[in-house]
């Protein structure tokens, strides 16, 4: 995300204290250290280990050889580390470092070095959520994004801020992958449209709180050529792709906790990070040990439910009924246990062993007792018969007992009816042509102002027929290059002419603009909503409505402004990048203006200052810091030195 103006601070104010932090944040490593922890050396600590820690913002710290740079709200909880192995991060909701806005939670640590792309890296670590919700589950309603590690791109290099190459982040409770991609020279920025999104791998089922993931990463972020992705997860595969990867520039490896913000506290554990590249990243890793979970009591399993098929209605002589036992366990069955009833009868055991789940079966017999609901009053263990589990612990079956409401016991057989005289058959009546139905297009309002550079507005529009056979659609005309329309479920269109479903109609239509020019366009959209009989193949349209679409002329105070009913666009993978833009791992020396320099620099260096602000404010997306204003007007050369007028600060 990008920084936001300092509020209640002077410009003056505002540049001294960017200043200390970047001298703070940079004289942290020096030559020496610098030699230690150089990220290219295969020699360097492959464990893990973490050294000189801290957790305080814009400080560093080493983890296997690699220094990393902390971002966090320098709150107690925020980092911390438990043993020399592990990290763990936390955040609760307005938790974020101090370059971010209020729209973001986040506690990470990032690579102080950049990977030059066409690189190869192996990346090996352990991760485990710990339980925020019932029953020890893990809840997370954050409806941006939760990105638990990433590759970050040089965004100094590239200009312009951007969303991560690769990322292993949570969909609600479930692990995923994605991937992204531009061709090679085009705008990496997600305004642009020209990033490739992919998602690579959804775990199907939700995280296990309490217990460490093994997870490896071998990737190659190259956009030009040889680039690939995989990703292994406690040993199996999940992910194995090749083709284009980043934006073709260097990344650095970034990990913790950052999410659109949300109300549940969240917390996630590391450990044993290690990090290789080159050479060294391409032969045979091995996978770190699992680390040995505490031992469990043995607790007797019990019955959680207890089911009958039919589950009402009235059984009669003969009849069968299945009765159904689930256990918080597996078990396994010695004989034949069986379950007493309400109607006199018994339940036999029919199979289940070595599951959680114990099928029982009773036949109506004319002996039965006539009951209105079928109940299980307790379950037999005759002599040698047991239920136990695999500790040999016997299963505690008081949970059993259960009445089944609706479901009746009747032991008067069922009479035979007698057959009936057939009738005469009827001719059939020749069925009648399928009809379809004019279906109905609303539009709410059909002139609408969108701003540009990512503004964007509801459609507002709205299908409907009488007839649920027909299969409805809109067609839309007209739409310019400069804007795309996108479907509730993420689905991007471009075009003069595109159709879309009634279901992506319903999930809501955002039209969004990324004209850019300083005139005001009036694009005309035409909507025609159409129906098609399954059946017959017929077709019938409703009359074309249209919709005027105003791009207003951009306003010259701010760079990325929005459309009527609209929010600006957020990119999430947007960082504050501690390092220097230079090509390794090592962090590099710090470049420092004395103050007395600085008194006989700044009015030589006045005009480059200047020249080096109307570039930053061309390529940047307008919002700028009071102190880069400042600092800009105030020091050049210092700018200069450190690069920081130039560098996108995200």
């Amino acid at each position: 995300m990008h920084r936001k103006s300092a509020r209640g601070v002077g410009v003056a104010s505002a540049w001294y204290v960017a200043r200390l932090r970047a001298a703070a944040v940079n004289s942290l490593v020096s030559v020496k250290e610098k030699h230690l922890f150089d990220p290219w050396r295969p020699e360097l600590d492959t464990t893990g280990t973490i050294t000189s820690f801290s957790s305080t913002p814009m400080t560093r710290f080493s983890i296997g050889g690699d220094v990393y740079g902390v971002q966090d709200a320098s709150t107690s909880y925020s980092l911390t580390n438990p043993d020399p192995q592990t990290l763990r991060f936390e955040v609760h909701q307005g938790d974020h470092a101090w370059y971010d806005d209020s729209s973001v939670d986040r506690s990470e640590v990032s690579g102080a070095g950049n990977i030059p792309g066409g690189t190869p890296i192996n990346l090996n670590y352990q991760f485990m959520v710990e339980a925020n919700g019932p029953n020890g589950s893990f809840t997370n309603t954050a409806d941006g994004w939760f990105i638990v590690g990433q590759m970050h791109n040089d965004d100094n290099a590239s200009g312009v801020g951007t969303s991560p190459p690769f990322a292993i982040q949570l969909v609600g409770d479930h692990l995923q992958v994605v991937a992204r991609y531009v061709q090679p020279g085009q705008d990496p920025s997600n305004g642009a449209g020209n990033v490739q999104m992919l998602t690579l791998w959804t775990d199907p089922n939700p995280i296990k709180t309490g217990v460490y993931n093994n997870i490896q990463i071998q990737a190659d972020v190259s956009n030009t050529g040889g680039g690939y992705l995989k990703v292994s997860i406690n040993g199996t595969q999940v992910v194995n792709y090749s083709g284009p990867l980043g934006y073709g520039q260097a990344t650095n490896w970034e990990y913790g906790v950052y999410r659109s913000t949300a109300p549940e506290t969240v917390a996630v554990d590391y450990r044993n990070m290690t990090l290789l590249t080159g050479s060294a990243a391409t032969s045979a890793p091995t996978q770190p040990t699992t680390p040995t979970q505490p031992t469990t009591p043995n607790v007797a399993p019990t019955v959680t439910q207890a089911s009958a098929s039919p589950g009402t209605g009235t059984e009669h002589v003969g009849d069968v009924v299945t009765l159904t036992l689930t256990l918080s366990e597996a078990v396994t069955v010695t004989g034949k246990p069986t379950l007493s009833l309400n109607d006199g009868a018994s339940a036999t055991y029919v199979g289940g062993s070595g599951t959680n789940t114990l099928t029982f079966q009773t036949t109506v017999a004319s002996t039965n007792t006539n009951t209105s609901a079928l109940a299980i009053t307790g379950v037999n263990l005759a002599s040698g018969v047991s239920i136990k589990d695999s500790g040999g612990l016997a299963a505690d079956l008081s949970g059993a007992v259960k009445t089944f409401s609706g479901l009746q016991i009747s032991n008067t057989p069922i009479m035979p009816t007698q057959p009936t005289t057939p009738t005469t058959p009827t001719t059939p009546t020749t069925p009648s042509t399928p009809t379809v139905t004019t279906p109905v297009l609303s539009v709410a309002d059909t002139s609408l102002t969108v701003n540009g550079r990512g503004g964007h507005v509801d459609l507002g529009t709205t299908l409907s027929t009488t007839d649920p056979n027909d299969k409805v659609s809109l067609n839309i005309k007209g739409l310019p290059r400069y804007e795309t329309i996108t479907t509730g479920d993420g689905t991007t269109f471009r075009g003069g002419d595109i159709t879309l479903s009634s279901a992506q109609v319903a999930s809501g239509l955002t039209l969004t603009s990324y004209y850019r020019g300083n005139s005001h366009p009036v694009a005309t959209l035409t909507l025609t909503a159409s129906a098609t009989d399954p059946a017959t193949g017929a077709v019938t349209s409703a009359t074309p409505q249209t919709i005027t679409v105003t791009d207003p002329r951009p306003s010259t105070s701010s760079g990325s402004t929005t459309g009527s009913g609209s929010t600006t666009s957020q990119a999430h993978g947007h960082h504050h990048h501690l390092s220097s833009a230079s090509n390794t791992l090592a962090a590099t020396v710090p470049q420092t203006t004395s103050l007395a320099n600085y008194d006989a620099a700044k009015g030589s260096h006045a005009s480059h200052s200047f020249a080096l602000l109307n570039q930053y404010l061309a390529d940047s997306s307008g919002r700028v810091d009071g102190g880069q204003i400042a600092a800009a007007v105030s020091n050049g050369a210092a700018w200069v030195q450190n690069a920081f007028l130039t560098k996108p600060h995200h």
